[in-house]
């Protein structure tokens, strides 16, 4: 079966990426006013669990200083002692443009089709990082 170019293109418009979105799963603790950063697991000193991971889906022209702000800021409010900045790479998704129009064809029904349609690649960066909470400051 042939998949219709015009269903494809409306499900690459529809299912692409929104992208500038902090995508977190794991526990929270009471909110932090400092984190450390640390882009290698053995660098960290202090005893400590995992409290969970994240991943932050952002344009490629946004700059490095205020995504790492952005996220830091983040993961202050979800309780984090400190965060590893585990994989940061460049991606590139693509989205349709355009205008669809359905209408009565002569003698085979109905047709769909689109008109200036135009698929627009946009780079990207995705950050994926390990939040962690310090031993010390876990009650129980």
């Amino acid at each position: 079966m042939k998949i219709p170019k015009a269903l494809i293109l409306f499900s690459i418009l529809v299912f692409s990426s929104c992208g500038n979105k902090i995508i977190y799963f794991g526990r929270e603790y009471a909110e932090t006013e400092h984190v450390d950063i640390y882009f290698r697991e053995s660098d960290v000193q202090e005893p400590n669990e995992i409290m969970g991971k994240l991943t932050y889906e952002v344009s490629a022209k946004k700059r490095s200083d205020k995504v790492q702000r952005k996220i830091t800021d983040r993961v202050k409010k979800k309780g984090a002692d400190a965060i590893i900045f585990d994989d940061i790479s460049l991606t590139t998704t693509g989205a349709a443009t355009g205008g669809g129009v359905a209408g009565k064809g002569t003698r085979r029904g109905f047709f769909f089709g689109l008109f200036g349609s135009k698929t627009k690649y946009e780079r990207g960066q995705q950050i994926k990082a390990t939040l962690l909470k310090y031993r010390k400051n876990i009650g129980g």
